[in-house]
Order: structure tokens, then C-alpha cells, then sequence
């Protein structure tokens, strides 16, 4: 592959002279139209319409005066990537803000691949439903509270007669507030 000679390119070689291959890259950052299209590859007539689309202009020509377009190619660039993003975005939305009927097709595709792709992780047991978790929690914790509730009971039978009511009382005060605190509570929301 052989490299293009841009010596005679006035954007490139604006002086006409032989480029200094020492000297750092030359940066033009305004280009009158022809220019412009030469850099981005679009013809000049192309980018003559595009002032009147929304692209930004340093200068607007005047025919009289022999004043031509001048544009600054990072602002130019810029307004090229919005638009792409903007008619990017407009294949998928409707004029009233609503999904059209592609995205509409899409999401039920992807809702039934979601579907289907939890009912063969419960068929292979790799998931269960929050019912079934919630069934085992509430059992376990039931399990849990009759255990504790008999701890009073023992504690009170392992110390002196005397004192076994008192300990007794506080015992039971304290794994009253532990099981009222055991709870299984069902929410529709996940908590962040």
C-alpha cells in the first residue's frame, strides 16, 4: 500500500511549500467547505446543506462580499455523532413516545426466553420459588421459637429454688423479645 503525496493538498500543505518531515503534525481546526469535505469524505454539496440541518458554522459565506464558509472540524464532527445518535434512537421510538411495534416484538421475544429459561432452572433444580423459600423459613422459625420458648423452663430448673422464679421472669422476658423479632415477611419490592 502505497502513501497518498498530500504535499500539493492546500489543507495539508497550506503554504504549498515541501513538508518539513521534523516539524510536528500541522492541526487545523477551521476549514472553509471545500476543505471540510475533503477531510470527512462527503462531497462539497453534501456539507453545504448541513448549516441548514442544525451544523454548527464559525462563519456563514456571503457571495457578495466573497466570504466563504468557515467551519470548525471538532464542532462539525461532533453535531455528525449527535445526529447519528439521534436517528439511531428514532428506529426505535415512536412519534408519541410509545415502543413501536419492533421493540414491542422484541420484549415479548425476551420475555419468553426469560420464562423459559426459569422453568428449566427449577426443572433442574437450580432455583427455587420465593413461595417454596418462604414455606421453609416460616417452618424453621417455627422450630426455632419452640426451642426457645422451652430456654426459660431449663434455666430455671438449673438454679437454686429461691431465685428460679426471678431468673425464670427474665429469661422469659428476653426470648419473648428474640422470638417477637423472628419474623418471615414477604415484600414485593427488593430493598437496594
Amino acid at each position: 500500500m502505497s502513501k497518498i503525496d498530500r504535499s500539493r493538498d492546500p489543507l495539508h500543505n497550506p503554504g504549498g511549500n515541501p513538508p518539513d518531515p521534523s516539524a510536528p503534525p500541522l492541526i487545523v481546526r477551521h476549514v472553509n467547505a471545500s476543505q471540510l469535505a475533503s477531510l470527512l469524505g462527503y462531497h462539497r454539496n453534501t456539507i453545504m446543506g448541513w448549516p441548514a440541518k442544525g451544523c454548527p458554522v464559525v462563519q456563514q459565506a456571503d457571495v457578495s462580499t466573497g466570504t466563504p464558509w468557515i467551519f470548525d472540524v471538532s464542532a462539525v464532527v461532533k453535531w455528525l455523532m449527535d445526529e447519528a445518535v439521534k436517528a439511531a434512537i428514532a428506529k426505535y421510538e415512536s412519534v408519541d413516545g410509545n415502543e413501536n411495534e419492533a421493540q414491542s416484538k422484541a420484549r415479548k421475544i425476551k420475555h419468553s426466553a426469560n420464562i423459559t429459561q426459569i422453568e428449566a432452572a427449577k426443572l433442574m433444580r437450580t432455583v427455587v420459588t420465593t413461595e417454596y423459600v418462604y414455606a421453609e423459613m416460616t417452618r424453621d422459625y417455627g422450630e426455632v421459637k419452640s426451642i426457645v420458648s422451652k430456654i426459660p423452663d431449663v434455666i430455671a430448673a438449673n438454679v437454686e429454688s429461691s431465685i428460679a422464679a426471678h431468673v425464670h421472669k427474665i429469661a422469659d422476658e428476653q426470648c419473648r423479645e428474640v422470638m417477637a423479632r423472628l419474623q418471615v415477611i414477604m415484600v414485593d419490592e427488593i430493598e437496594e
